[in-house]
């Protein structure tokens, strides 16, 4: 191996470990909070850190809860629980809340619930059509403690975190606020209260309108919240989790920079193979070769009649070359030249060199000795 194969490109080694190591520390970076939507630790965009961290700094203790179970237990305890994602609850797990809501005084806030989460935990709420533009919704008259003490609320319409948002139709005892089209953006009915739109609690949907102020009265209210947000993992789920649900978010992006410094890696320390070998032309190959080679073809291919034709002309040429025939323009001149020389007849001679079928291989070997005696009886 030469001294420049041997020579390692250092700066190139340089770049790939810092490039590695500055993936690695955004990776675990990353990996103290959950970016997800509505993770109360989330500083992102679809995150709700901000209203987790103003509910804290007015004295509400924010506990953050993934499984149904504990939920159900701070629920009966009195505290409020805000559900995330209510549409990722199966029907055992809406029927537990369902049950815990009842013999209990603490409040279930729940984030755009669709009509079947709807029917397992009240029956005077259920959905009535979207709000699809972006709009700002008054509360209006009537609204009672609904309002939670907010004026205008703000939704992203289509743009929303999730599509649009998400209005209610009210009967009994409810009440509804926020009027938009048919139905209303926020519900209550006794301890049950529907927020028709996530958007209202993420960083950047709460510093809309009085997004804020409906957020902190409708949570904070009872000085105790309970963030649900539903987990994959949880021992209730409809489906247990997969051994990927059990990684850290910025595993994916470790393994993806891994994988890709890898292949960084094996290009560039892999074995050089050097130039093309280039091979003299035109190549030398020895007649006999040639010879057997077309002879095995033709006999793979059973060509009797071409082989026969190819020891025919050759011979013919050999044979009117002793004569001193320059050029053998009929078969009948040859035999002709040839009568005076042999002690065959003619007819013989026609046989032998002209195109007379060969039936067998036996033929064809029988014919090849024939025409070497006829060429040796010349000979003498």
């Amino acid at each position: 191996m030469s001294a420049d194969t041997q020579r390692r490109p250092t700066w190139l080694v340089v770049l790939i470990v810092i490039a590695v190591l500055a993936a690695v520390l955004a990776a675990v970076a990353r990996g103290y909070y959950r970016d997800g939507p509505l993770e109360p630790d989330a500083p992102t965009g679809q995150g709700s850190r901000a209203a987790v961290s103003v509910l804290r700094d007015l004295g509400v203790e924010v506990e953050t809860q993934r499984h149904t179970a504990d939920a159900v237990e701070d629920l009966a305890e009195g505290r409020t629980v805000l559900l995330t994602d209510p549409g990722a609850l199966s029907g055992e797990q809406l029927q537990t809340l369902s049950g815990a809501l009842e013999s209990s005084s603490g409040t279930l806030v729940l984030v755009q619930p669709d009509f079947v989460t709807l029917g397992y935990l009240t029956s005077v709420i259920s959905p009535a059509g979207a709000v699809r533009t972006p709009t700002s919704v008054e509360a209006g008259d009537g609204c009672d403690g609904a309002g939670f003490r907010a004026r205008t609320i703000h939704v992203p319409g289509e743009e929303g975190l999730v599509g649009p948002a998400t209005t209610y139709r009210t009967a009994g005892d409810a009440t509804g606020c926020f009027t938009s089209g048919a139905g209303a953006l926020v519900a209550v009915a006794g301890n049950v209260v529907v927020l028709g739109s996530p958007d209202l609690l993420t960083n950047d949907g709460i510093r809309e309108a009085d997004n804020s102020a409906l957020v902190l009265n409708a949570l904070g209210g009872a000085g105790s919240l309970t963030w649900y947000v539903p987990s994959p993992g949880d021992p209730m789920a409809s489906t247990g989790p997969d051994l990927l649900s059990y990684l850290p978010d910025w595993a994916s992006s470790v393994a993806l920079w891994l994988l890709i410094t890898v292949a960084i890696t094996l290009i560039t320390f892999s074995r050089r193979l050097g130039p093309v070998v280039v091979e003299p032309l035109p190549v030398t190959v020895r007649p006999q070769e040639l010879v057997l080679g077309r002879a095995r073809l033709q006999q793979q291919a059973r060509a009797r009649d071409s082989a026969a034709a190819s020891l025919r002309t050759a011979s013919m040429r050999r044979l009117a070359d002793r004569l001193g025939i320059r050029q053998v323009e009929t078969l009948d001149a040859l035999v002709a030249a040839l009568t005076p020389h042999l002690e065959q007849p003619p007819e013989r001679i026609r046989s032998l060199l002209g195109p007379t079928p060969v039936r067998s291989d036996h033929d064809l070997v029988q014919l090849a000795h024939d025409l070497d005696l006829l060429e040796k009886e010349i000979d003498r």
